[in-house]
């Protein structure tokens, strides 16, 4: 039974029948139910037209809102899409890759409706014609979405740099149904790229390639070579005597020298050659696809390009290269293997005198492996007392009588036996070792003086030293003799340097002043190997020479007939004249000795009185005899 009936019999005492009296009372209660019924329904739909009002006004205002929001972004997409119109348009192509249409925007970048544009450049886009080789790659391997960069003309005729990036178009099936395209304008970032650029990869001073920008062409030049099979040639170029004009008129002269020899070449060489500074005065040339016959054409063009004469500051100048070759692949496949091998190859065309060229050879390098073994060692061989002096008596030409020495240097290697000063001295020069072995030198002709002065007890003894350009420029010879000269206790005169023609080329005024400073010790100065360089009378008369040595090659040339040699005879007057002791080096025979005597020659040292001696030898024979 429904639980409301049954609770409305039962308000009625229902006991199975119902008299009149509770039909009319049933009767009443069940009408009352339907009219509360009725009105709760009425209220219930009044409440629903309410809500369904209520939500239609929401709706209203929520299209109206949406309206407004609507509005408001298409306002402000159009703004967008207005202010992006120099940098931007859009294209669209069918599923041949042919133009369909190019937005309108494309005339505020480049100046063209969108159908001058199609006709103009329909291909260009359509293949990517002007993209590069790299770019292209990535295309055919990876597809679309790759960006590419393209140069492209305006209407007027201005270059414009662009972004290419292209995207398939699918329906639904998946088949594709064209190409839609944004180019974007690059220009000024790319203007911003190569500033950018040139500051990373130029020299400063020359405006040329730097090292950093040539080893970059080097690696792509070598991986293009590598795949076409072709070759290319390298110079690397090397000035001589630079640091000389640098030292001498100053930076400010030479940085100009400098921009000048690489402007000439740069105007001496094809444009699509590579031309680079890689360091002070040194450059590297890149020739490509050069034959070995016009290569050496070129060369020797460029070494009179750069010996041609310069006015700079109302200085004339003259300057040499020393150059080396090398030929990819076979000298080297790899920039550091080239860059090695081309060093080596210059550094034989300065061995061989400068202002030459060398092609690298395989023994070039080993003999350079060699020296760079014996420069390890050299750096050792002072510590570990493998050098000594051996003295050479120096001698009246008159009499033969014994009035000094000339200290000469030897190396006895652990390994490589007796080597000859022709063999390390110039790479002691070249490496800074030689004022380490200077320094060594001073010390022990100081040390044997002293202990001569002692067994004589007298102070006669006078040794020569030989100082090279390096340690005369770089080193404070003053107070290095000095310091020995008091630590030893010998008298400054039984010390006599001997320097070459050479040294007073570099700065003439500045070695006149170091020679004089030295002379207050009362250190004499010896001019060697004379007549082999520069000097002249009035170069002589300015300095302080007490002792003019002249070379072997000039002794050589006495005839064993006694006849006059000129030049010979001209340097014995010239010292006289100038009051000098006259020195003859390499005396090996008595007929030259007898010309050197007739002549007024005073002193002579070689083998016809003579070898060097080791220290010992020396004191037992004139010393203790």
């Amino acid at each position: 039974m429904n639980n409301l009936l049954e609770y409305q019999l039962k308000s009625i005492d229902y006991r199975g029948t119902l008299d009149e009296s509770q039909q009319l009372a049933l009767f009443h209660i069940v009408n009352d139910t339907y009219n509360k019924a009725d009105e709760n329904r009425a209220y219930q739909r009044k409440m629903l037209d309410v809500a369904k009002s209520r939500i239609r006004a929401l709706h209203t205002l929520c299209e109206q809102e949406n309206k407004h929001l609507m509005l408001q972004m298409e306002k402000k997409y159009e703004r967008l899409l207005a202010n992006l119109q120099p940098y931007y348009f859009f294209y669209a192509k069918n599923d041949e890759g042919k133009f369909t249409s190019v937005s309108d925007s494309v005339a505020s970048m480049l100046g063209f409706t969108p159908e001058e544009f199609i006709k103009k450049y329909s291909d260009t886009l359509s293949y990517g014609l002007m993209c590069d080789i790299e770019t292209k790659m990535l295309i055919s391997e990876y597809g679309y979405n790759v960006p590419y960069e393209i140069t492209l003309e305006n209407k007027k005729g201005i270059a414009f740099h662009l972004e290419v990036t292209e995207y398939l178009v699918f329906d639904e099936e998946d088949n594709i149904q064209g190409i839609e395209g944004i180019v974007r304008n690059i220009t000024e970032h790319s203007v911003t790229k190569k500033r950018i650029s040139n500051m990373l990869y130029s020299d400063t001073l020359t405006g040329i390639s730097n090292r950093l920008h040539l080893e970059t062409l080097m690696e792509k030049l070598i991986v293009d070579n590598y795949k076409t099979k072709n070759t290319f040639s390298m110079l690397f170029l090397d000035l001589d005597h630079f640091k000389h004009i640098n030292d001498t008129l100053g930076h400010d002269i030479g940085d100009i020298l400098l921009q000048e020899v690489a402007s000439n070449i740069s105007d001496s060489i094809r444009q699509e050659d590579i031309f680079a500074r890689i360091g002070g005065d040194e450059f590297v040339i890149i020739f490509k696809d050069m034959k070995e016959e016009q290569l050496v054409m070129t060369v020797e063009k460029l070494m009179k390009v750069i010996h041609n004469l310069r006015t700079i500051n109302e200085y004339e100048l003259r300057v040499t290269a020393s150059i080396g070759i090398v030929m990819y692949p076979q000298d080297g496949k790899s920039t550091v293997d080239l860059m090695k091998s081309a060093d080596i190859a210059m550094y034989q065309s300065k061995k061989r005198g400068r202002n030459t060229y060398t092609f690298f050879q395989n023994k070039q390098s080993e003999s350079l492996e060699n020296e760079l073994q014996m420069m390890q060692d050299m750096s050792a061989a002072v510590d570990n007392n493998e050098f000594e002096l051996h003295y050479q008596p120096k001698v009246l030409v008159k009499d033969n009588s014994v009035i000094a020495a000339e200290a000469l240097l030897r190396w006895e290697h652990p390994t490589l036996g007796h080597i000859l000063p022709a063999q390390f001295i110039s790479l002691a020069e070249n490496t800074g070792l030689i004022l380490k072995l200077g320094r060594w030198v001073l010390k022990e002709v100081c040390k044997f003086i002293s202990s001569f002065n002692i067994l004589s007890n007298d102070k006669t003894l006078n040794i020569s030293i030989n100082i090279s350009i390096r340690q005369f420029q770089q080193e404070n010879i003053y107070e290095v003799l000095k310091e020995n000269i008091a630590k030893y206790g010998i008298d400054g005169s039984q010390i006599s340097l001997e320097i070459t023609e050479s040294i007073m080329m570099e700065n003439f005024d500045k070695m006149v002043e170091k020679l004089n400073k030295i002379k207050t010790l009362g250190v004499s100065i010896s001019l060697d190997d004379f007549g082999t360089g520069y000097s002249t009378l009035s170069y002589l008369s300015k300095l302080s020479i007490d002792e003019l040595k002249i070379d072997k090659a000039f002794v050589d040339e006495i005839p064993i007939d006694g006849d006059s040699t000129i030049v010979l005879d001209t340097i014995i007057a010239m010292g006289k004249t100038l009051n000098m002791s006259v020195v003859a080096e390499g005396v090996e025979h008595e007929y030259q000795r007898q010309y050197l005597e007739d002549k007024g020659c005073d002193i002579y040292q070689g083998y016809l009185f003579s070898k060097p001696l080791i220290e010992k030898a020396y004191v037992d024979a004139y010393v203790l005899d």
